[in-house]
């Protein structure tokens, strides 16, 4: 019968031919595809027997075409009780919904709930063998889907995306992270340490990938912050890229137009989710109304900061941008960054500060900060008495390097901080968390005992940080799941498809045979 797979959010055409791939080769069968409306066509075309789900009616809690009428399921107490964390997460994921403070919780609880009665019912009638998520879910719908084949015991697929360029792994599940890196690890790091190695060899583009690390930030700046800085000022940068690029000013003009006329995913004022169309002048209002706020809040943290001193000891904690995936879902309960930042604050040594510094993407005119920051948010971090707001402008590596640890969800700060000789707590699940030198936090006691040890001198072996690095390559795959990774690889497209094929078939080989041993 083949392997039923459920393809989510798979929205860039080479998910097609990976489909097909797996499809020609190892005999998967493609049952439910979820992604932008314009792929339906392409999807339709490859695979006539599958349903296809419109994303943004999927985010709006509206059923595939296929489903329309049919009954949805009754829930119980015993199945909301089992997604009781998750309705937690996925309410706060619902606040890139929101950007007019017009979601109120009973609408996004009734949501939450729509959710988990339609995929309860797609995946009884369907039973898929496998469902496949490029990355982890974030957009609500997906969340809960991923949830459900959790407790359901349904293989899922994930990639998780280093922040080496061009490198990926497959796991199951974001919350335990890859047992396959993992083990591999561990055995690099006994051979090392029984052997007593003073070496760790690297490939080339790992060696130069750790020195630019050990650098300059900007020969280590990540290609897309540096798309974000270049696009601070709109003025100059769109005269740089037309001049530069003849085709920008059509190129844009396409792109306003699709912003302007497609449908988003944002909650009216007024009008239920599953009714909301906001688009053309609605969205052009809105987002008037976002730049204003991140304005405010802009304008409120540059009230609150104070310079950094170095000649102080302190903890460096790099907010994140929300509304994100590193954060929500991959922080679980600290998406909320003030959990952490309060926790930070009752038990760091005495004397001690704790600098806090915000992403200066949460301001971006192009991004949606508004919907995850608010003027008391900064009121709230200023008040606790070792806190200090530190200038936007600090640069991160001086922060780092001067730091006695280095505190982040899922940061790449965290990574760069263990890269340059300093300990780092991580409180989501970042891709580095089985590095030696990285503490993993999940409670207040874990907190207390990394920084015990680091108070009393703990340091990171650079070695065991390359072995890190080693294994990940060891382990994972050369390929790319986002489309705008394409540009910064030396591969072509059609290697790119190829080794996500081979990957996704050697991960669902491996997990299925552990599930049939359990």
């Amino acid at each position: 019968m083949g392997i039923r797979a459920l393809f989510d959010e798979c929205s860039v055409p080479f998910w097609i031919d990976v489909a097909r791939g797996l499809a020609s080769q190892h005999d998967w069968v493609p049952c439910y595809w979820t992604g932008d409306p314009g792929f339906h066509d392409l999807v339709k075309h490859a695979f006539p027997g599958v349903v296809f789900h419109p994303n943004l009616a999927a985010i709006r809690g509206l059923p595939a075409p296929e489903y329309h009428g049919k009954q949805l399921p009754a829930l119980d107490q015993s199945l909301l009780h089992d997604l009781s964390f998750c309705q937690s997460i996925a309410l706060s994921m619902m606040d890139r919904m929101d950007r007019n403070n017009s979601f109120c919780f009973h609408e996004r609880e009734q949501l939450f709930k729509r959710y988990v009665r339609y995929w309860s019912m797609v995946l009884e009638d369907l039973s898929p063998d496998v469902v496949v998520f490029p990355v982890s879910p974030h957009l609500v719908y997906d969340y809960v889907l991923y949830s459900l084949c959790k407790r359901n015991n349904i293989p899922t697929i994930l990639f998780e995306q280093t922040s080496m360029d061009g490198w990926i792994y497959p796991e199951q599940h974001f919350e335990v992270g890859s047992s396959h890196l993992k083990q591999q690890y561990q055995t690099l790091l006994q051979t090392y340490r029984q052997e007593q190695q003073t070496t760790v060899p690297l490939s080339q583009d790992a060696e130069a990938y750790l020195q630019k690390l050990k650098g300059e930030y900007s020969s280590a700046t990540p290609f897309y912050m540096k798309d974000q800085f270049a696009q601070k000022n709109v003025i100059r940068y769109f005269g740089t890229q037309m001049i530069t690029h003849p085709d920008t000013l059509s190129d844009t003009l396409r792109k306003a137009w699709y912003l302007y006329s497609r449908d988003h995913y944002i909650k009216q004022r007024g009008t239920p989710i599953q009714d909301s169309h906001m688009r053309g002048l609605r969205y052009l209002f809105c987002k008037a109304e976002g730049l204003k706020k991140k304005r405010a809040l802009q304008r409120h943290y540059y009230s609150r900061e104070h310079p950094a001193d170095f000649t102080s000891p302190y903890i460096y904690f790099p907010l994140h941008y929300q509304p994100e995936n590193t954060t929500c879902p991959l922080g679980e309960a600290y998406t909320d960054q003030l959990l952490i930042i309060t926790m930070l604050s009752r038990y760091a040594p005495d004397g001690w500060k704790i600098y806090v510094k915000e992403h200066s993407s949460q301001w971006h005119v192009k991004l949606h900060g508004e919907c995850s920051r608010t003027p008391a948010s900064y009121d709230d971090m200023h008040r606790l008495p070792n806190v200090v707001l530190v200038p936007v402008s600090t640069p991160n590596f001086e922060l780092i390097d001067h730091a006695q640890a280095v505190v982040t969800v899922t940061g790449t700060a965290g990574w760069e901080a263990v890269v340059r000789g300093k300990p780092a707590l991580i409180f989501g699940h970042a891709w580095y968390k089985f590095c030696d030198g990285v503490f993993y936090i999940p409670t207040k006691e874990a907190c207390q005992d990394a920084l015990l040890k680091i108070h009393a001198g703990f340091t990171v072996d650079p070695m065991a940080v390359r072995l890190f690095l080693s294994a990940v390559q060891q382990v994972g795959v050369n390929a790319y799941v986002e489309p705008s990774y394409a540009k910064i690889v030396d591969f072509s497209p059609e290697d790119n498809v190829t080794r996500l094929t081979h990957a996704l078939h050697t991960f669902h080989t491996s997990t299925s045979s552990s599930h049939r041993e359990a």
